[in-house]
């Protein structure tokens, strides 16, 4: 068992990896519940949320891409070309994927995400931007494989093309071994789950999802989690560690900010705002809202 002073070492080396931009290094937790662990946790989950911001060689794999899967865009974003590993990684036949449009083989938030960052990169000044990607691929007959990769802009005398290559996220220690209890794992570090900068970048998905639907009823933890290729454990306690709140108080309270605004700025009628956000009636509405702000919905827009 690793003394105080050892454990101190630890942190002095994670700080030192994180300086030099190492954002894959990570502190090994031992089972002690004290100030030295907790920091320790910390500093994984701030490696984790950096890695974020930066694509570095070793959250990935190889700086120089040894054997990349590569393929190649044309403007409408359809596969040009593809080499014999983006094929493997696929699981189809090279004349199943040439000429198919690339939302065909990836998720709905990567084809989205994909597509916003190469327009953001044409429209900077700097045309040799590299656009650093995570994209999740649907091969046939399989699980959905999370990727990461660099997308170079490419152009010809009448148009853009679009050349893709990178390698697949490798996961050192799976879920699925996590929950069966195959691998043991110190209390600290079983209930840490956003292990992986994939996994990370969908709950954040998710999070603006919501943002952007609050007029809407919230799907279920089930359909949130297919539509955005995430098992329901990993969504649920991935979000409520990411954002400090589970998902269903968090599209509450974001709906019941929205109704204070639009209650103190706008003539809207109570009954009407409370449609509106998706709340099921209005008795529902002006519990909740009580709840939440000490007083009913019409006291603030009596003010």
């Amino acid at each position: 068992m690793m003394d105080q002073e050892e454990r101190l070492e630890k942190l002095r080396k994670m700080i030192y990896e994180l300086a030099r931009g190492n954002f894959a290094f990570r502190i090994e937790l031992s089972d002690k519940q004290d100030d030295i662990e907790a920091f320790s946790l910390m500093l994984n989950l701030l490696a984790e949320e950096l890695s974020d911001f930066f694509v570095h060689p070793g959250s990935f794999g190889e700086k120089d891409l040894a054997e990349p899967y590569a393929f190649l865009l044309d403007s409408d974003f359809n596969i040009f070309a593809t080499n014999s590993l983006f094929n493997k990684l696929l699981k189809y036949p090279h004349e199943k994927i040439i000429n198919q449009p690339i939302h065909k083989f990836t998720n709905s938030y990567s084809f989205e995400n994909l597509r916003k960052q190469i327009k953001n990169a044409q429209k900077s000044i700097n045309h040799g931007f590299v656009v650093k990607l995570l994209l999740t691929f649907l091969p046939l007959d399989s699980y959905p494989i999370d990727c990461w990769g660099y997308c170079h802009i490419l152009t010809s005398s009448d148009k853009p093309y679009y050349f893709i290559r990178g390698l697949k996220i490798i996961k050192q220690i799976s879920l699925q071994e996590e929950l069966s209890g195959s691998i043991k794992l110190p209390s600290y570090r079983a209930g840490t789950i956003l292990q992986f900068q994939a996994d990370i970048q969908k709950i954040r998905a998710v999070h603006q999802f919501i943002l952007e639907h609050l007029h809407e009823p919230l799907p279920s933890i089930s359909s949130l989690s297919r539509l955005f290729h995430l098992n329901e454990y990993k969504l649920k306690k991935g979000f409520k560690e990411l954002y400090q709140i589970t998902i269903f108080k968090f599209h509450l309270e974001k709906r019941l900010g929205q109704a204070m605004v639009m209650i103190k700025n706008t003539p809207t009628s109570l009954k009407i705002i409370a449609h509106s956000l998706g709340f099921r009636s209005f008795p529902h509405f002006s519990k909740v809202f009580k709840n939440k702000y000490g007083y009913p919905p019409s006291y603030y827009r009596k003010r």
